[in-house]
């Protein structure tokens, strides 16, 4: 899961490689050069001060300095993004707007608690008529219980969804756990209703994608896949084994 380990004051992103944050951390250091010659430009623009002591324009070169570093870092310009998304790919999203899908820019963003997601399956599961064991299987196989997880192929927060599948499920922000959960236990209700309640389909369906289970005719021959599906039955019957005690 891919985007972490990249970090601006008071914040730190989970699941980022290096190569990530060397990108990052160029698109923001050349966001900090652009705005401080912008300042200087700008200071160049007013009447020089001939009694104006060096140690004040000392002091003044270094106030821009800091300045174009906390503008930099804490997404004032929007600069930063632009460089980093031309370095990582159009599609790539940067720390900034990562951390703004979050609704938590400029503080440590919070993980759910075990409390939190136990109750967000219980709603889903009443909402949906859904086996609680089933959602809660799905979300320690693809997120560990983790609401900000993030894999490397764009899938987010606690049932992992990707992007066009959380918009049409109504889902604005998938690092919202509620949100996620509500959005994930609707797509998983609508694979099993399309795959006529095999619960095995459905979730290869769920991991590698409906059209892909229709090409081949059932859960595809990729070992991801059918160890997905493993994994997840074999974690709802632990989990049903342990509430029958």
């Amino acid at each position: 899961m891919s985007i972490a380990g990249i970090s601006s004051p008071g914040v730190r992103l989970p699941n980022a490689t290096s190569d990530d944050a060397k990108k990052w951390q160029v698109a923001q250091d050349f966001e900090a050069i652009f705005i401080h010659q912008m300042l200087k430009s700008m200071r160049n623009t007013v009447p020089k001060d001939d009694e104006m002591s060096n140690a004040r324009r000392i002091f003044t070169e270094m106030m821009d300095e800091q300045i174009a570093n906390t503008a930099s870092r804490t997404g004032s310009f929007g600069l930063a993004n632009i460089i980093y998304r031309e370095l990582a790919g159009k599609d790539a999203e940067s720390p900034q707007m990562i951390m703004a899908a979050r609704g938590a820019y400029g503080a440590q963003p919070m993980k759910a608690s075990a409390e939190q997601i136990e109750r967000w399956v219980n709603e889903a599961s009443e909402a949906y008529d859904m086996d609680k064991n089933l959602i809660r299987a799905v979300i320690r196989q693809e997120s560990g219980g983790d609401s900000l997880a993030r894999s490397n192929k764009g899938a987010k927060g606690l049932m992992q969804l990707m992007d066009p599948t959380a918009k049409e499920l109504g889902v604005v922000n998938s690092y919202n756990g509620r949100e996620n959960v509500m959005g994930g236990t609707k797509y998983l209700k609508q694979l099993l209703r399309q795959f006529n309640g095999d619960e095995s389909i459905a979730l290869a369906a769920y991991n590698a994608g409906p059209g892909t289970v229709q090409r081949y005719g059932g859960i595809p021959p990729f070992k991801e896949t059918q160890n997905y599906v493993k994994n997840v039955l074999h974690y709802r019957e632990q989990l049903s084994e342990k509430e029958v005690l």
